[in-house]
């Protein structure tokens, strides 16, 4: 936590204001880190492995067609 910092009004009464301003996400450890950076490349690991499936998927329909015709 920040400092606070005390400002003295000329009538008699003192205001503590504590400036405090954190960012979750700055906060994480290393290991964290390489979790989320982990699960990013997994998710996108699969979805493109999923892709790759569709594509030859469609292109083995595409030639088996063809040769029916």
């Amino acid at each position: 936590m920040a400092d606070p910092t005390v400002i003295e009004c000329a009538s008699a009464c003192t205001v503590t204001v504590v400036h405090e301003l954190t960012f979750p996400l700055l906060e994480i450890t290393h290991e964290q880190g390489e979790q989320i950076a982990l699960a990013i490349v997994g998710v996108w690991a699969l979805a493109w492995g999923i892709r790759q499936v569709i594509l030859v998927l469609r292109q083995s329909g595409a030639i088996k067609e063809e040769t029916e015709s």
